[in-house]
C-alpha cells in the first residue's frame, strides 16, 4: 500500500500554471518545461499542431498496443523497438477523419485539434539520440500495482482482459482523481487527447456503418464488452472504483493505455510504460527510429537510424501490422499498407467448411473481391 501520493508534489508546481496566452497554447509549453525541469532531453524537437489539410497523407497521430523491443510482432503494443526495417513508403500513410463522411449538421469533433506531431528544429545525423526520458518520468505497471486498487487486484483471483494494461490504467486514473492539479504528473494529462474521436470504439451507430461488412465491427463489439467486463469485475472487488473512474472514463484510459504504452525492460524485468513525449511520434514505415530502455543513464531513448532534415517530421514504427489492428488500436487506417518487400500484413479472418457435396464454403462476413465489390451474402460456395 501507498500514501495517497506515490511521487513527491512540487512546491513550486504553481509555475506550470499558464499566465498568458491560451491554456490550449500554453499546456504542451508547460509539459515541455516540466519534462526538462525533470532531466528529460529532446534539444532538437519540438512539438506542432497536427495539421489534418496538409498531413493527412503522411502521418496519424500518437494514437492497443504495447511493443517490446524485440521481434514479437504477435504483441498488440505501440511501437516497434526491434522489427525489421522492411516497410511501407513514405507517402501511405492516412490519418482516418470522419469530416467528410459525415452530415453536414453533425458536428462531431474529430479529435485533430488535440493533436500534436513532432519535428526536428534542426539536421539530425544518424545515430543520435534524440529523445532521452528519465525514468523519473515514466509511469510503469508496477507504479499501478502499488495503488490501493493494484493492490485489491493482486490479492484476489479475478481474471481481466489485458492486466498490464489495467494497472497502467489504474495509476492513471488514480492518480487523476486522488491527486489532480497536486500530481506530478499533472502537466502530461493536461495534454492527453480527450475525446479520441478517431478510433472506432468511440464512434455512434451512423459512423459504425462505414464498417458495414467488415469483421472489424465484431472487432469492435468484443473490445467494448471487454473493457465493460473488466470494469464491473474490479468494481466487485473494489467497490470504491466507481468514485475513481466511470465506465466512460475507464474506456478512454484502455484506449490511452492501448495506444501508448511501451514494452520494456527495466532491470532485467520486463514491464510496460507511459513514456511522456516518446508517445506523442507518429507512426511510419520503415521505421527511422528505435527505442529502449538505457540501464546506464536510467533513461528511456530513441535513437534515429538516418538522417532527419530540419522540419521534417520524427516518426517511430508501430510494427507491421494489418488495418483493422491500426484502426482499431490507434485510429487510423495506412492508405497504402505494404513493405517494401512487397508483403501487405492485411488479414481476412475467414471460416471454412465442407458443405453436403463436398464443396468448400466460406462462411462468415461479405466478402470483398479485388474490384472492391461484394461476394454474395452469409456463405459463398468455391467449386
Amino acid at each position: 500500500m501507498i500514501s495517497s501520493s506515490s511521487r513527491p508534489v512540487d512546491e513550486d508546481s504553481t509555475k506550470y500554471n499558464p499566465l498568458h496566452k491560451s491554456a490550449e497554447a500554453d499546456k504542451f509549453q508547460i509539459f515541455e518545461q516540466w519534462l526538462r525541469d525533470n532531466g528529460a532531453q529532446f534539444p532538437q524537437l519540438e512539438l506542432r499542431q497536427y495539421d489534418k489539410q496538409s498531413d493527412a497523407a503522411n502521418n496519424n497521430e500518437d494514437t492497443e498496443g504495447l511493443r517490446y523491443d524485440n521481434n514479437d510482432n504477435d504483441a498488440e503494443e505501440k511501437k516497434d523497438g526491434g522489427a525489421s526495417d522492411m516497410g511501407q513508403s513514405a507517402d501511405s500513410v492516412a490519418m482516418m477523419s470522419l469530416d467528410n463522411n459525415i452530415a453536414a449538421t453533425n458536428t462531431t469533433d474529430d479529435g485533430s485539434n488535440e493533436m500534436r506531431s513532432v519535428h526536428a528544429t534542426s539536421p539530425i545525423p544518424p545515430h543520435t539520440i534524440c529523445v532521452s526520458i528519465p525514468k523519473s518520468c515514466l509511469i510503469t505497471v508496477e507504479m499501478g500495482q502499488q495503488t490501493p486498487i493494484g493492490q485489491t487486484i493482486l490479492h484476489s483471483d479475478v481474471e481481466l482482459d489485458a492486466p498490464k494494461h489495467i494497472f497502467l490504467m489504474i495509476y492513471l486514473l488514480w492518480d487523476r482523481k486522488v491527486n489532480g492539479s497536486k500530481s506530478f504528473f499533472a502537466p502530461y494529462y493536461a495534454i492527453l487527447p480527450q475525446t479520441l474521436r478517431n478510433m472506432p470504439i468511440f464512434w455512434n451507430e451512423a459512423e459504425l456503418q462505414y464498417l458495414r461488412g467488415s469483421h472489424l465491427l465484431t472487432q469492435i463489439a468484443d473490445r467494448s464488452d471487454a473493457i465493460h467486463e473488466d470494469y464491473d469485475r474490479i468494481c466487485s472487488i473494489s467497490p470504491d472504483f466507481p468514485s475513481i473512474a466511470t465506465l466512460d472514463e475507464f474506456r478512454w484510459a484502455r484506449m490511452i493505455v492501448c495506444s501508448r504504452n511501451f514494452g520494456l525492460l527495466i532491470g532485467g524485468h520486463r514491464t510496460s510504460a507511459l513514456v511522456p513525449h516518446a508517445d506523442m511520434l507518429n507512426h511510419h514505415r520503415p521505421r527511422e527510429t528505435k527505442w529502449t530502455f538505457c540501464e546506464e543513464s536510467q533513461c528511456f531513448t530513441i535513437t534515429t537510424l538516418q538522417s532527419i532534415g530540419a522540419g521534417c517530421q520524427v516518426y517511430d514504427s508501430y510494427g507491421q501490422k494489418c488495418n483493422h489492428r491500426f484502426l482499431l488500436n490507434y485510429g487510423f487506417c495506412v492508405e497504402r499498407n505494404v513493405e517494401v518487400d512487397g508483403f501487405c500484413p492485411n488479414e481476412v479472418p475467414l471460416e471454412v467448411g465442407l458443405d453436403g457435396f463436398g464443396a468448400v464454403v466460406l462462411f462468415g462476413e461479405n466478402l470483398v473481391n479485388e474490384g472492391g465489390g461484394f461476394f454474395g451474402g452469409d456463405e459463398e460456395a468455391v467449386g
